[in-house]
């Protein structure tokens, strides 16, 4: 994986509950989905209830990547050390992440097929 999850910031606070990922090799976010889904006792649950992927994107190792809960535009802010912050906005009225067992789950996707 070239993104790692930092934290969840703000649990279950309205317009404010984010996921924080760094970078760590330059890659496109368009490889990269977030789950939304619980733990359970064998591990995570197979069912997830939502899904969020990045557009192709391109962020650099050493970025961050704040993915919001809550409806926003995208916007990239360059911070003081040369590397870039990056905002995106799920679009969800309500948080995802505040009950005890909810967590957020980052695959890697490097290769896809749509139906026709």
């Amino acid at each position: 994986m070239k993104v790692k999850i930092v934290d969840i910031i703000d649990r279950g606070m309205a317009n404010r509950e984010r996921l924080h990922l760094t970078v760590l090799v330059d890659t496109s976010l368009v490889y990269y989905a977030v789950f939304d889904t619980v733990r359970i006792e064998d591990g995570i649950s197979q069912s997830p209830k939502r899904v969020y992927w990045f557009n192709d994107y391109q962020v650099k190792a050493g970025d961050h990547v704040i993915l919001y809960s809550k409806p926003g535009t995208d916007v990239a802010k360059r911070r003081t050390d040369g590397a870039t912050n990056h905002f995106f906005y799920w679009g969800l009225k309500n948080t995802l992440w505040g009950a005890k067992d909810a967590c957020a789950v980052v695959v890697e996707v490097n290769d896809w097929e749509t139906s026709p």
